[in-house]
């Protein structure tokens, strides 16, 4: 099985008797409970017992749902050519239809109720650690067709919605490009190596790598077109029918958000682009460039002595890192190391991109990515050990109460890929050459939160307004690509040198689970600046509160867990702008080192 990593503690080995046991046993009692459920009378004051059983069972079959999806996910990603896990994989989404179907059985079911029935029901000492998310079980069900055309809806996601996600993955996974750099050997090399060529010193293999990814994804641009606009038409037409306002409100609900949250952020975002844009247009000078380019924006600095980080040394920088300022999460995360949590080697077949998927059963997670021996690879394995350690805080908590939405999600993350940047940054034995790519890391990662991530947002709203009016054509995705491009990064990028294709190359606008993947990020990063700023601020009485944080990501909406650990409204600018605040203090430090080198 393809990985450096070890999935045994999933199943002893894929399509064994264990892993086919398991998931015979899970479908068994998807029909079963569907069956149960079909038959309850509707939730009353005199059967509250009986339905908070149905819900904890469901609970935990959504648990083991959870163990398989992760498996499969995991092994698709690290061989897209895998046939035999690509069937198993449909066939999985195929399973969870069901599961799904037993989800609209509940939200219909609880909407309906009594409201007096409903609060006995969340008092009932089975359901009362979870009542957040049956809550929101009741909430979504302010948006849905009649039960028989959400069953249809759910069967037909398997060969829909989800066939076009699983589609694009297939493809991505195996596209390769010629790389070819004037005076060297043509090299022929995955497209899941392009973020590592983007972070290349060298000018010519940059450019190379995003013209030649580009050429790749252009000759796949039928399938890609199609794939985008079969997701967005798809959900247009379940909004349509199920009475959704606006397709924003459907991922401002899985956010948790409100929309007056979503707009102060952006708006954050928007008027203080300049903080970012300063940044890129010294970086450009340093490069030599006037204005950049798309393909130099994670260019590192051109330090002489800019050396790759190989797999151990990183090892030892991010555990050195943790283990200072968060005794905790270093020894977690060598935990993680020793046990090979981590899949990092490149090679072909290998699907782009990076994530980190935990399973409730086994009580582990594992990360996905790419370690091409770079400063923002290093940064990425630290952000990934950061996912994993939220879920292992979480680890004995109920499936349910452990469900928390991904404008939360970064917050582990950021705070862990923060403390590696940090601890060079501040590091009285780092040199300056150190000291200015680090702090070019953080400067780096506010041009990508308040500018990248926003691109994508504008984007991707545009794309939706007008599949509304039907099918967006290949050349229009450019367009519109550009059009944010040229909003969110003004004169910092060179007119000839933007990405058209950078819609088809990244995976996340292609994600069926949940919609408008990106700005969540954009949350995620600024939330945790602010924390992080007040774990440095208090030291290490605050990592109880940071903990306590983390456990209760599930169990409220994100204001509601800020309102409750940190005492601020994110409705309100002032938190996002205090946030960015952390980011512009790093620009006289970046100057400073710039100026000492260059």
């Amino acid at each position: 099985m393809a990985g450096n990593w070890d999935m045994t503690p999933y199943f002893d080995r894929f399509d064994g008797p264990d892993y086919r046991s398991f998931r015979d046993r899970l479908k068994l009692d998807f029909s079963s409970l569907h069956t149960e459920i079909e038959r309850l009378d509707p939730l009353g004051d005199d059967n509250v017992e009986t339905w908070a059983d149905v819900l904890a069972r469901v609970e935990q079959v959504a648990a083991r749902a959870t163990h398989l999806g992760s498996y499969l996910g995991c092994l698709a990603a690290a061989d897209s050519r895998d046939e035999a896990i690509r069937s198993e994989n449909a066939a999985a989404s195929a399973a969870r239809a069901e599961l799904e179907k037993i989800f609209i059985l509940l939200r219909a079911a609880l909407a309906e109720a009594p409201q007096h029935s409903f609060d006995v029901l969340l008092a009932n000492e089975t359901i009362s650690d979870v009542a957040h998310f049956v809550t929101r079980l009741r909430e979504a069900a302010r948006w849905r067709m009649d039960t028989e055309l959400e069953s249809l809806a759910a069967d037909l996601n398997v060969d829909g919605l989800s066939a076009w996600g699983r589609l694009y993955d297939q493809v991505a996974g195996k596209l390769e490009f010629d790389l070819e750099i004037a005076g060297e050997p043509t090299r022929r090399v995955p497209v899941s190596v392009t973020r590592s060529l983007l972070e290349d010193p060298d000018p010519a293999i940059r450019r190379a790598a995003l013209l030649g990814a580009n050429a790749a994804w252009e000759r796949v641009s039928d399938v890609t077109t199609a794939c985008l606009n079969g997701i967005a038409g798809i959900r247009h037409t379940l909004y349509r029918r199920r009475g959704v306002p606006h397709f924003l409100d459907p991922a401002l609900f899985d956010a948790s958000i409100s929309k007056k949250t979503l707009d102060a952020l952006l708006d954050a975002a928007s008027d203080r682009r300049d903080v970012p844009q300063r940044f890129l247009r010294r970086k450009a000078k340093i490069l030599g460039r006037d204005p950049l380019g798309f393909q130099d924006l994670m260019a590192p600095l051109p330090l002489p002595d800019a050396k790759a980080i190989p797999w151990d040394t990183a090892r030892d920088r991010i555990l050195d890192a943790f283990g200072r300022f968060y005794p905790a999460l270093g020894q977690f995360a060598e935990r993680a190391f020793e046990q090979r949590w981590i899949d990092y080697e490149p090679r072909s077949g290998k699907r782009p991109g990076g994530f980190c998927s935990s399973s409730p059963v086994a009580r582990e997670s594992r990360i996905f990515l790419t370690y091409n021996q770079t400063l923002g690879d290093v940064a990425t394995v630290a952000h990934e050990l950061g996912h994993a350690f939220h879920g292992w805080l979480m680890r004995d908590m109920r499936w349910w109460s452990r469900r928390y939405p991904m404008t939360l999600a970064e917050t582990a993350s950021t705070f862990a890929e923060q403390l590696v940047i940090d601890a060079v940054a501040n590091d009285p034995d780092a040199g300056p050459d150190q000291r200015a790519v680090v702090l070019e890391q953080r400067m780096q990662d506010g041009s990508t939160f308040l500018l990248n991530i926003p691109m994508r947002f504008h984007f991707e709203q545009s794309l939706y307004e007008e599949r509304l009016h039907g099918e967006v054509s290949a050349g229009r995705l450019k367009e519109l690509m550009l059009d944010a491009q040229r909003r969110c990064y003004g004169d910092c990028l060179a007119e000839d040198e933007l990405d058209p294709w950078f819609w088809a190359s990244k995976l996340h606008f292609y994600i069926t689970g949940l919609s408008f993947y990106n700005f969540p990020y954009t949350f995620g990063y600024l939330f945790s600046m602010g924390i992080f700023a007040r774990a440095k601020q208090e030291g290490p009485d605050f990592l109880a509160r940071y903990e306590e944080l983390l456990r209760l990501t599930g169990s409220d909406s994100a204001e509601g867990v800020a309102r409750r650990c940190l005492g601020v409204d994110l409705e309100q600018p002032d938190f996002w702008h205090a946030s960015i605040d952390l980011i512009e203090q790093d620009w006289p430090r970046f100057e400073a080192a710039a100026d000492a080198l260059f």
